[in-house]
């Protein structure tokens, strides 16, 4: 009856714990920029975040200046890469005349609201050739600069499926271009062999191969003039570079093993990076975490690799980084396996991982804060779909900032049930209780035994 009185109040006292309000241990404004128009905000996080937020960022809290919350979109950064993308230019051919005995020239006008040309195809159909062309350009038709000489476009079709039928042309602002070709005719052999054979009965006594060379004249079917659109695309995820708090080596003479113990202020981290001012070294090393298993904390490894460096003459190579999946501890443990030889002289380390930002769209005229820092909290479930499907569209956020962290009140210091379950003095009290009860219960039979009348012993 007492066990289960204790159960049921250990019960109602966890659901009391549960049912309290979280309490966020810290804030910090959100710097919006003033466009005066809608924007899709992207707020990226900051070591001062990742220091005091829990591990899946589960106590993010975006809230407005009534204290509503507003739903956000936690991503991770990426990177991005500007591509250039080809857009037709409308154009037409205004004229075709001969050049020299060989040649022709072809004059393509832009149409009134086309973009400038930044280059121009060549279509034909034909296969197998090589010609050098001149591009002038001109606004009036009469005076014209030379943009490009002995422009190469070709065809080797018969030996690979390879060819050129572009043409780039710098930066320029004219409305016309004369595509010059000073040889427009190529000379080919033949691809039929004319064999002479004279017999003698039935002995040949001479033989006489020949071919036939073909003049090919280059058809143009058209000139297509384009230009190219500039837009930044988001790549994969952006690299960042941390700091570590601090780093303490040690030696283990035992394993030959350099300790390297690290201290950071849990950013995302996916590896190390260290600067080593050996010279020349190959070592194993690996990265490990403290990871607790009950009462016991035992040191897991998330990566390892080999930390090589080789400076000889004209070889300069350096590996000294060592990569692993997403972590956000707050210590690591670096191990270098040294064998006989000297220890590694290790100079600075930095982390390197990856990046946070939380997306939302602000109300006009409605300031935001950022608080996290809560524990016991359970994970937001926001509607987000609005967000995804503008970032589905192409719309680029805003970037926007954190103001100083601001401490919020302490929290009581509040009984934490959780914790005492997992302490040692409560494994200990406990089993030291059943280690009473079960004496005492072994006590009371060995009583009630005693008591009991001896069936077998004579009247």
């Amino acid at each position: 009856m007492i066990a289960k009185f204790a159960v049921l109040g250990c019960l109602l006292f966890a659901q009391a714990q549960a049912n309290e309000a979280a309490a966020y241990r810290f804030s910090r404004p959100v710097l919006t920029p003033d466009s005066g128009q809608q924007s899709l905000l992207a707020v990226p996080l900051d070591s001062a975040v990742y220091a005091n937020s829990a591990t899946d960022f589960r106590d993010l809290r975006l809230t407005d200046q009534n204290g509503i919350e507003t739903p956000y979109l936690l991503q991770k950064i990426a990177g991005q890469k500007t591509v250039s993308r080809r857009q037709p230019a409308r154009s037409e051919t205004v004229d075709l005349q001969k050049f020299g005995n060989e040649g022709f020239v072809i004059t393509v006008k832009l149409d009134k609201n086309a973009a400038n040309a930044d280059g121009l195809s060549l279509v034909t159909t034909q296969h197998d050739f090589e010609y050098a062309l001149q591009i002038h350009g001109s606004n009036d038709g009469e005076n014209w600069q030379l943009l490009v000489d002995k422009a190469l476009i070709y065809d080797y079709s018969r030996y690979m499926s390879v060819g050129n039928r572009d043409v780039a042309i710098p930066s320029n602002s004219f409305r016309q271009f004369k595509i010059v070709v000073a040889k427009a005719n190529q000379t080919r052999v033949a691809e039929l062999l004319e064999l002479t054979r004279t017999l003698r009965g039935n002995e040949e006594v001479q033989r006489e191969e020949s071919t036939q060379l073909q003049t090919e004249a280059l058809h143009v079917e058209r000139i297509d003039l384009w230009h190219l659109n500039s837009e930044t695309l988001a790549a994969d995820n952006q690299a960042f570079d941390y700091p570590v708090s601090s780093f303490k080596i040690s030696q283990d003479a035992e394993h030959k093993t350099s300790v390297v113990d690290i201290e950071t202020l849990r950013q995302p981290l996916t590896g190390f990076n260290l600067q080593i001012m050996t010279p020349n070294f190959s070592r194993g090393a690996e990265v490990q975490i403290p990871l607790q298993q009950g009462i016991t904390t035992q040191m897991q490894t998330i990566g390892s690799a080999t930390l090589e460096a080789l400076h000889y003459q004209d070889i300069n190579r350096d590996q000294t980084g060592i990569s692993f999946l997403e972590q956000r501890q707050a210590r690591y443990r670096i191990l270098i396996r040294n064998q006989d030889n000297p220890i590694l002289h290790i100079n600075t380390i930095t982390g390197s991982g990856l990046g946070y930002q939380l997306l939302f769209l602000p109300q006009a005229g409605v300031s935001y804060r950022l608080q996290y820092g809560a524990d016991h909290v359970e994970a937001p479930r926001y509607d987000v779909a609005p967000i995804q499907e503008l970032l589905r569209r192409g719309y680029q956020s805003t970037a926007a900032g954190l103001g100083p962290e601001t401490a919020l009140a302490p929290e009581e210091e509040k009984f934490d049930f959780a914790k005492l379950l997992n302490s040692h003095l409560f494994l200990g009290l406990a089993i030291g209780l059943m280690v009473l009860v079960l004496a005492w219960s072994l006590f009371k039979v060995g009583k009630r035994l005693g008591d009991m009348p001896d069936s077998g012993r004579p009247e």
